[in-house]
């Protein structure tokens, strides 16, 4: 048996878990248990979904996830089904079903009440429900009534919060490898169980569960807020002819600040921030706050992305029967996933206005029938007047430029994520804007209040 499941820390109490949903956040949360020592059953509805898992396919891409899952069945210590009945045995089952955002920024909890619904409805003995899905505060309460209220009367279900810090591309080695496991319970001996679930020696937060609720939104929130200043800072500096890549990491080199996500760019996408974010605002709003922070955060994002199609604009002019080759669909690097990604808000944007669009990615497909796609990205540029980088997939940092620009008709490379030797491509005659820096002058219009200063003195 391969010594990767081995190795790993032990959980304080093994047990059988069983967990509802098998998305990214399913799928690592139980491969992740198993690997510690529990037995764990994941329950999913979908019989397209299951039936690809049930093939050792996965329906996500993850680093190292399908292996060791592959490992775990192997080992017997994970499996999959449709029947809700398996439930039945486990002490603790967590929910981990989709919360999409609605209209109002609040977000879609059906999907996890029916789950709650259904497992206390299956459970025969007491039971703790675990929400690992991303809810506002309260929700967990108000499971708890769901479940009492479809639960045998001889049976107790107590539910809890244990919110997942997972990132795309890295989620298995974030579960692994935690800064902080979040436990929300209203009884003692609810988060102990929990706890125990994790080894000893993992950090662990204990907490009532409207806190442990709100810490995800609060640290989404706070990272979307990073971004959304490093993109205003960058902004600043092409107008002052300052170079945002030294302005930020000096800025980031105090230790209060960090370095992390302090990286301009066409903005943040995924499943996680602007979906964490708009349920902050909302939030904030049922209790008469306005969340100015998080607005603010929200509107710079959008303003980031069209930034890019202003830039376009300025180096090919107006983009009726242009052709722009995209390269990159995926909101970040080493995932398949296009959620709310800034590639195809762009992209959407500039054919409304008349452009032809071609793309390439290393994982994600095109969603929309109007984008040629092409596995090359050579392919992809071929005749292009105007090639945007919106992913900073390191595929993309080892193109070659004499090729590039043989390939393309245009000369013009937006590269919005940094990922370009700017002095290689220019050298090849193509035409490189980013988005942190700015034209240095020895006269810069911003030099002239210093310098009344100066002759007034």
């Amino acid at each position: 048996m391969d010594t990767w499941i081995e190795d790993r820390p032990r959980a304080q109490q093994p047990t059988l878990v069983g967990v509802v949903g098998a998305g990214y956040v399913g799928l690592t949360s139980a491969a992740g248990l198993a690997a510690l020592g529990h037995r764990v059953r994941v329950i999913e509805a979908d019989p397209d979904r299951l039936a690809m898992l049930e093939r050792g396919e996965l329906p996500i891409v993850e680093p190292g996830l399908a292996e060791l899952i592959d490992e775990l069945r192997r080992a017997g210590r994970l499996d999959f089904t449709s029947a809700m009945s398996a439930v039945g045995g486990a002490s603790v089952v967590l929910l981990c079903v989709g919360t999409p955002p609605r209209s109002d920024g609040d977000p879609d909890l059906r999907q996890l009440a029916s789950a709650a619904r259904d497992v206390a409805s299956h459970a025969t003995a007491d039971l703790v429900v675990v929400v690992k899905s991303t809810v506002p505060p309260g929700t967990c309460d108000a499971i708890e009534l769901i479940c009492h209220g479809s639960a045998r009367e001889d049976i107790a279900v107590r539910v809890a919060s244990n919110p997942e810090f997972l990132r795309e591309s890295r989620a298995l080695w974030d579960f692994m490898h935690p800064d902080r496991v979040v436990v929300g319970a209203a009884e003692r001996r609810v988060a102990t169980l929990i706890r125990d679930l994790y080894p000893a020696e993992w950090p662990v937060l204990l907490t009532d569960r409207r806190s442990a609720e709100l810490i995800k939104y609060a640290a989404n929130t706070f990272l979307a807020i990073k971004i959304s200043y490093a993109n205003e800072i960058a902004a600043l500096c092409e107008h002052l002819g300052a170079d945002a890549g030294d302005v930020l990491e000096g800025t980031g080199l105090d230790p209060r600040v960090g370095p992390q996500f302090l990286k301009p760019g066409p903005g943040f996408g995924g499943s996680c921030l602007g979906k964490d974010l708009s349920g902050m605002i909302a939030v904030a709003n049922r209790v008469g706050l306005e969340a100015q922070l998080p607005r603010a955060a929200q509107s710079v994002n959008g303003w980031a992305r069209m930034r890019v199609v202003e830039k376009l604009e300025g180096v090919i002019g107006d983009l009726e029967g242009k052709h722009v080759a995209i390269l990159g669909l995926a909101f970040k690097p080493g995932t398949d996933d296009i959620r709310d990604s800034p590639a195809l808000d762009v992209i959407a944007i500039i054919t409304e206005r008349g452009a032809r669009v071609t793309a390439t990615d290393p994982l994600a497909a095109a969603v929309d029938a109007s984008i040629e796609r092409f596995d090359d990205p050579y392919d992809a540029v071929r005749g292009a007047d105007a090639v945007a980088i919106l992913t900073a997939c390191p595929e993309f940092s080892g193109l070659d430029p004499h090729r590039l620009r043989s390939e393309m008709h245009g000369t013009a490379v937006i590269d919005a994520v940094g990922v370009i030797d700017v002095d290689a491509f220019e050298a090849c005659g193509l035409d490189v804007a980013g988005i942190d820096r700015g034209t240095p002058c020895a006269f810069h219009p911003v030099i002239l209040s210093p310098l009344r200063w100066t002759l007034s003195g």
